[in-house]
């Protein structure tokens, strides 16, 4: 029940009122004040009608009072309903956190992203049912503009846009009072899922390269291994790699990994080029802490690698500063042989970078991988365009696999992506991709395996190679594999 007064706007009012209450062992349930109107609104469970006559009788004899009557709702009541259905119109998932991260509200369309209930969630914290991030540890007041995560819940894509809220005290300063975050799905965003690429993603971090279904080549096991191990050691690094194969997307997920392990969320990592670094901005990057990565690194000039050099020789005795040093990765194109022969980059900064190293291997090294990665790219493309993903039949598979990749993984997206716009159906076939397939290569499978027909391509491959390298190790060379590989492979397709 609730009773809505008019009356006078004086010191007092309210105080009268609920004097009036007691002898009636009313319990009160919300007194709400709306001066504008010049109202006061009570509420309480239902008391009895000959009760409530003499209950109205008695405030309508209190001095300033105009009328008491009752009403269904409050108009508080009302905007939060209203604001309630608004919010449950929309077509993604609404929560919102006070400071400790402890949801305060929450729609059902959220409730169902989190795999939840309304009734399970409130006055829960927001990081039990979203663990990737530390909704208690996010200083709200500091993202005045908003910020993105994107994380991956009960193995869908979502996109977390969260923005504080204020509220304005008795001073008329707005104090933060918590955050709201929206719950983007790929799905329900159509064609605007192409944002989620742009924001990193907070849960998977360096674990999203150990799927089963990319990771399957030893190369790339070993090179995971080396990663991982990186995120607990403290030392400059040097990663090496040919174009595109992902080294700026490794790094990233080690430093988010790094991150969450150390909690070191304030912290940056920064990319920029060794060619375009000067002593001054050097300098400056190297005090503002976080993690520095160079890309190019053998083209830095002689005057930065010379202080970069005196800094790292510091770095010992900076152990006990309480601020984390910077650390320095350095990124290069050039295999970690060519970096040690060309005259370009001082063998001193070398051997300091080189104190760790990581390879990423090419695509050619990971063709156990390209099921794994094809599916996940076309699965990327169909999220952004809103469509269902499109699939790769054996034959085009096989190709695939017998393709050398020089372009490594933006050639491999770059095909895939115009294979899926020139398909007909909802498979890619051999005919719908962008590669140069030789006359006597096969293109089905022999005795249907995908084993069988990719070694006989390779025979192939080596047979019209070999008269023009006429070595093992020549041969090797040219191919960038190792000279026992290839004298095995010679020998078990009877080339020589």
């Amino acid at each position: 029940m609730r009773l809505e007064v008019r009356c006078e706007d004086r010191v007092g009012m309210a105080m009268e009122i609920l004097d009036l209450l007691v002898p009636y062992h009313i319990d009160m349930r919300r007194v709400e004040v709306n001066s504008r109107v010049g109202c006061l609104y009570v509420g309480f469970d239902d008391i009895e009608f000959k009760q409530l006559t003499q209950l109205l009788a008695d405030i309508r004899r209190l001095r300033g009072v105009a009328d008491v009557k009752t009403v269904q709702y409050t108009p508080s009541e009302r905007e939060q309903h209203v604001l309630h259905t608004l919010l449950e119109a929309l077509p993604d998932g609404v929560v919102a956190v006070d400071l400790k991260g402890i949801i305060t509200m929450a729609t059902q369309q959220a409730a169902e992203d989190v795999s939840s209930s309304l009734a399970q969630m409130f006055g829960q914290p927001l990081s039990q049912f979203i663990p990737s991030i530390n909704f208690e540890r996010l200083d709200w007041q500091t993202f005045q503009h908003g910020v993105t995560k994107r994380v991956r819940l009960n193995g869908q894509l979502m996109l977390l846009e969260m923005q504080p809220y204020f509220v304005t005290n008795e001073n008329a300063i707005n104090v933060c009072a918590g955050g709201v975050i929206y719950i983007r799905s790929a799905q329900r965003l159509g064609r605007q899922a192409s944002s989620l690429r742009k924001a990193p993603d907070a849960e998977h971090a360096l674990q999203g390269f150990m799927e089963p279904s990319v990771c399957r080549s030893v190369a790339m096991k070993r090179c995971l291994t080396f990663a991982h191990a990186y995120v607990s050691i403290d030392s400059p690094m040097l990663m090496t790699g040919e174009f595109a194969v992902g080294k700026k997307r490794l790094l990233d997920a080690i430093f988010h990994a790094w991150q969450q392990q150390n909690l070191e969320f304030e912290s940056a990592i920064r990319y920029v080029g060794g060619a375009a670094l000067t002593s001054e901005t050097l300098t400056e990057y190297l005090e503002q802490g976080g993690w520095l990565a160079i890309d190019d690194v053998e083209r830095m000039s002689d005057s930065c690698q010379g202080l970069l050099i005196d800094w790292l020789k510091e770095q010992p005795s900076r152990l006990y500063q309480t601020q984390a040093p910077c650390r320095v990765i350095g990124l290069s194109r050039l295999s970690d042989e060519s970096l040690r022969e060309q005259d370009h980059l001082r063998d001193e900064l070398y051997f300091m970078l080189s104190s760790y190293q990581l390879h990423v291997p090419p695509l050619r090294e990971r063709k156990d991988d390209l099921v794994g990665l094809s599916r996940e790219i076309l699965a990327d493309a169909g999220e952004r365009s809103g469509e269902s993903p499109i699939s790769l039949s054996e034959d085009a598979m096989a190709l695939l696999k017998m393709h050398h990749w020089p372009g490594n993984l933006k050639e491999l997206e770059s095909c895939l992506y115009q294979a899926r716009h020139i398909a007909s159906g909802m498979q890619i076939e051999t005919s719908d991709l962008p590669l140069e397939v030789g006359e006597t290569m096969p293109i089905a499978l022999i005795d249907g395996s995908l084993d069988k027909t990719v070694k006989a391509y390779e025979a192939q491959v080596l047979r019209k190679l070999y008269p023009q390298y006429p070595s093992t190790r020549k041969l090797a060379k040219f191919l960038n594999v190792s000279h026992s590989s290839i004298a095995n492979k010679l020998k078990e397709y009877g080339i020589v």
